[in-house]
């Protein structure tokens, strides 16, 4: 293993990540809470805890080859596809509340491997940017130990996420519109990192995109609050 040194100013720039982490999450967790939402209660929380433990490998795996992920622009592509697919399923759908019906417990594996792989497809730009901001060998466990807590902060937000929908059930529609969003940057993304080198989406546009998109939302939603015994459930 690689030898690790430690300054007093690595704590700035492991805070530094940790915020960019947090910034990052909040499409991530949206996405997440929609992947686990169809399992039975008892069956969420550790399906997205085992989802990240799996996608903490996989991130550590990324950093190492950091380097190569630029080469991997397909898969941004197919990661964005699936998710304006889902968005675009959603919308669509004569009865838009059919994803909610939980399913047999015999896709809680499979849900599993989504998470893990849906956060790993969301973090290259992330992964990318620190490895960029440390760029030292000695100095790989900051980027491990951002990722890590990153990780944590997704994994309480996505945890919220799953309540406020209980909560307020309308907000579906402004989940899955924050996904297709969150797809077209995506595929935008993909489109940069590949031999065309197309425009990113400018992030100053995508956060524009997003408030509106949760302001609108949570607006809509307030107004059709679940009943009170619904919530309960």
């Amino acid at each position: 293993m690689m030898q690790q040194t430690f300054h007093t100013g690595d704590v700035g720039i492991l805070a530094m990540l940790v915020l960019l982490e947090g910034v990052l999450a909040a499409d991530n967790a949206l996405v997440l809470a929609l992947l686990v939402r169809h399992l039975p209660e008892g069956q969420r929380h550790r399906a997205l805890s085992l989802g990240m433990m799996m996608a903490f490998v996989l991130r550590g795996i990324g950093i190492l080859i950091a380097g190569l992920l630029i080469r991997f622009w397909w898969l941004c592509g197919l990661g964005a596809l699936y998710l304006l697919l889902l968005a675009g399923k959603h919308f669509l759908s004569k009865k838009p509340h059919a994803d909610a019906v939980e399913k047999p417990g015999a896709s809680y594996g499979k849900t599993i491997l989504l998470v893990g792989f849906t956060d790993v497809v969301f973090a290259i730009d992330s992964i990318l940017v620190a490895v960029a901001m440390v760029n030292r060998t000695d100095k790989l466990w900051i980027v491990y130990a951002g990722g890590l807590l990153g990780l944590l902060l997704l994994r309480l937000a996505a945890a919220y996420f799953i309540r406020l929908l209980k909560r307020y059930p309308t907000l579906d529609h402004t989940a899955y519109a924050l996904v297709g969003w969150a797809g077209v940057k995506l595929f935008l993304m993909a489109g940069h990192l590949s031999p065309l080198k197309t425009p990113e989406l400018p992030k100053w546009l995508f956060w524009v995109g997003f408030g509106a998109i949760v302001a609108g939302g949570a607006y809509l939603a307030s107004r059709h609050p679940a009943s009170p015994s619904t919530q309960d459930d």
